[in-house]
């Protein structure tokens, strides 16, 4: 039967030397695929092991999972002042030291900051105004105004603007008093920075309690968005109502700049009315920027200082009560 099948007796004869050897071969190309999967540069910063793939997910979704901030203060706390991180796929760099991220911030090399097109497209900071526009051409027309508000003349005034903003809601402070005589320290100081930011860059009357609720709704969608991959936007009802808060703020700001426009038209004298908002407005009229471009450095304007300031304010504060 050997004889009449060799073809047959050859293969069987085959089979048991050739398992063994592609086996093998079969486990040490998995072996070599896995360390080069999780082989790593060289690098001096300090941050979670990549682990096959799964370092980035991991710290991708506590990003996405707590927020900004809390992620951030739990990598700083654990690896230190620099720490590398995953966000969306890619190596990020988180930052607590002060004199470093001034130094990063000042430097040639810097040019934008990062985050989710789509997020940024919905809250209108996507290549417009001035915090997150990733746009440098347009970033560079816009910055001077920026300039020219935060120094020279304006800067003297607000000192005197800061002291009567002050005086004025400390003089009514049942309004942000609760029933137990408690006094909401934060909304305070929220309220006294929107109505300085008011009084130096726009000087139009302004409901000072809404305008303060719909920038902390702005800055949650904010927050929410920033990081967001592109497929959480195929899902409407996911960042709808974040879109509409950035909407709502939006548009109150737009009615504001309407009324500045029309005090600018039937203003005989122009240089007593002359502020961030006013160059922004001729700057339009000009040509030199669009409605968007105005609304949006308004709003970034207006944001800013309830936003970083206020809560600086509220922990200086809070120190000061802890050693008199």
């Amino acid at each position: 039967m050997e004889a009449l099948n060799p073809v047959q007796y050859n293969s069987t004869e085959a089979v048991p030397t050739l398992a063994p050897a592609t086996t093998v071969s079969l486990l040490l190309f998995i072996f070599l695929l896995i360390i080069l999967w999780n082989q790593e540069e060289t690098c001096l910063i300090p941050g979670p092991a990549y682990c096959m793939g799964l370092g980035p997910l991991i710290s991708y979704g506590r990003f996405l999972l707590t927020g900004i901030g809390k992620a951030a203060n739990y990598y700083n706390n654990m690896y230190g002042e620099f720490v590398r991180v995953w966000i969306n796929g890619e190596e990020t760099l988180v930052i607590s030291k002060a004199s470093a991220t001034f130094h990063i911030m000042k430097h040639s090399h810097y040019v934008s900051r990062f985050g989710s097109k789509l997020g940024l497209q919905c809250i209108g900071m996507n290549e417009n105004g001035i915090i997150f526009n990733s746009n440098p051409s347009l970033w560079k027309v816009i910055r001077p105004f920026f300039i020219k508000a935060l120094s020279g003349p304006g800067l003297m005034q607000t000192t005197e603007i800061c002291i009567r903003s002050t005086k004025r809601y400390l003089d009514n402070l049942g309004n942000v008093t609760n029933e137990l005589g408690n006094v909401d320290v934060l909304k305070l100081m929220r309220l006294i920075m929107l109505d300085t930011s008011n009084n130096l860059f726009l000087r139009i009357p302004l409901d000072e309690n809404e305008i303060v609720l719909k920038i902390q709704k702005y800055f949650d969608a904010w927050q929410a968005l920033l990081l967001k991959p592109d497929i959480f936007f195929k899902i409407s009802w996911l960042y709808k109502k974040y879109e509409k808060s950035a909407n709502d703020l939006k548009e109150a700001i737009e009615i504001l700049i309407e009324q500045k426009r029309q005090k600018l038209s039937s203003s005989e004298k122009l240089d007593e009315n002359m502020d961030f908002a006013s160059e922004l407005i001729f700057a339009q009229n000009h040509g030199d920027l669009t409605a968007e471009n105005v609304n949006q450095c308004i709003l970034e304007m207006l944001i800013a200082a309830p936003d970083t300031m206020s809560v600086s304010l509220f922990f200086m504060l809070v120190l000061i009560a802890q050693h008199p």
